[in-house]
């Protein structure tokens, strides 16, 4: 498996969709990728966060980016 297969098969593999072979053959790409797992990890985080209770507020510099990064990207178009 590779980098680009991992994130093709991401959102079975966290929704508990995929294979039993495809998610250790994930799990072992990602034990030996640090980019990947970072990736992984990021991924499950924010699904928990989305998930919970509590409210979360974006911190002030992250929503200054965002909407700076959206703003460009929309005038692309």
């Amino acid at each position: 498996m590779n980098c680009r297969e991992v994130i093709a098969q991401l959102s079975d593999y966290l929704d508990a969709e995929a294979a039993r072979e495809l998610c250790e053959e994930l799990e072992l790409h990602a034990a030996d990728c640090p980019p990947c797992r970072f990736h992984i990890d990021t991924v499950k985080k924010t699904i928990s966060l989305y998930r919970s209770d509590t409210p979360h507020e974006c911190p002030e510099q992250v929503r200054i980016r965002l909407h700076a990064i959206l703003t460009i990207e929309y005038r692309k178009k």
